[in-house]
C-alpha cells in the first residue's frame, strides 16, 4: 500500500492536489485546447486546435506530460513541432521574465470506443453513481473542515465559464455531460437536511413522526420561523457564491490564473473519433 500526499495546485484561482505523475492512457493526441490573446503562446503562433506531436524533441503522449515539461522548462525556450490540419510547424514559445504562464490550456483527444445500447447504459448507470458518490464525499468533507468552501462550491459565474470552456471542446456531447454533472450535484444538495429544501421536509416529517409517537407535534408557529431560517441560510449562501465566483474572476483577470498559477494547465479530454 501506498500513501501519497498531493502537492498544492492553484489553476485559474481554484485549488487542487496534484500527484505529480502521468497515467498511461494509450493512443491519445494532445491538442491546444485554447491560447490567451496577448500571451506567449499567442505571439509564438500557437493556435486552438493545433495537434502537438512534439516538444522539447520528446514525443507528445499526453496533456500531462506536455503541461510537466513546460513547468519545468518555464525559463527556457519551448521549441514545439505542431500539426495544423496536416501542415507540419516548428514553434518556440519564450516566457518573458517576470511571467509565470505561456498561456495555453493543453487538451487531448482519446479513442472513441462504440459500443451498443445495453454496455451503454450499464457505464452510465456507473458514471452517475460514481459522480453522485464523489459529490457526496465532497460535501461531507466540506462540512468535516478537510476541504475548503471556496474551493468546492461555485455558483451561476463559476458555472457559466465552466459550461463555455467544457463546450467549446466537447461541443453538444459536452452540453448534455455538463447538464447531467449538474443535474447529479443540484440533487444531492437538494437533499441535504436544510429548511425549504426537499431534505429539510422530509427531515422535518421524520422529526413529526418521532414526536407523533409521543403525543406532540411541532406548532404552524415553529414551521414557520423553522422555513424562514432556512430560507434566509439559503439566500446567504447564494450571496456567498456568486461573491466567491466573482472574487474567482477578477483574480484570474488581474494575474493570468493567479501567482502560483503554471505555466499551462490540462483541459478536459475531448472524445476523438
Amino acid at each position: 500500500n501506498l500513501t501519497i500526499k498531493p502537492k498544492p495546485l492553484t489553476i485559474d484561482g481554484e485549488t487542487a492536489g496534484d500527484l505529480e505523475f502521468i497515467p498511461d492512457y494509450g493512443h491519445v493526441l494532445v491538442v491546444i485546447a485554447d491560447v490567451t490573446p496577448g500571451s506567449p503562446a499567442d505571439a509564438a503562433g500557437l493556435r486552438g486546435g493545433d495537434h502537438v506531436a512534439a516538444i522539447g524533441g520528446q514525443p507528445a503522449t499526453s496533456s500531462e506530460q506536455v503541461v510537466q515539461y513546460i513547468r519545468a522548462h518555464k525559463t527556457e525556450p519551448l521549441p514545439m513541432d505542431i500539426d495544423r490540419r496536416g501542415q507540419p510547424l516548428r514553434v518556440t514559445v519564450k516566457i518573458p521574465p517576470g511571467e509565470q504562464i505561456i498561456g495555453v490550456h493543453i487538451g487531448q483527444k482519446v479513442p472513441l470506443v462504440r459500443v451498443g445500447p445495453v454496455p451503454a447504459a450499464r457505464y452510465a448507470v456507473d458514471s452517475n453513481v460514481r459522480i453522485l458518490r464523489l459529490t457526496a464525499k465532497a460535501l461531507g468533507q466540506v462540512f468535516q473542515g478537510k476541504r475548503s468552501v471556496r474551493n468546492t462550491l461555485s455558483g451561476p459565474i463559476g458555472i457559466a465559464r465552466e459550461s463555455s470552456r467544457v463546450v467549446s471542446e466537447l461541443g453538444w456531447a459536452g452540453i448534455f455531460t455538463m447538464l447531467a454533472f449538474l443535474s447529479l450535484n443540484l440533487g444531492v444538495f437538494n437533499l441535504l437536511p436544510i429548511p425549504v429544501l426537499d431534505g429539510g421536509a422530509i427531515f422535518l416529517l421524520l422529526i413529526e413522526g418521532a414526536l407523533a409517537i409521543v403525543g406532540l407535534t411541532i406548532s404552524m408557529r415553529v414551521r414557520e420561523r423553522i422555513q424562514q431560517v432556512g430560507f434566509v441560510f439559503v439566500i446567504l449562501l447564494m450571496v456567498f457564491v456568486i461573491t466567491n465566483d466573482i472574487l474567482k474572476q477578477v483574480s484570474i483577470s488581474r494575474s493570468g490564473g493567479g501567482s502560483n498559477a503554471p505555466a499551462a494547465s490540462p483541459a478536459p479530454a475531448t472524445p476523438g473519433k
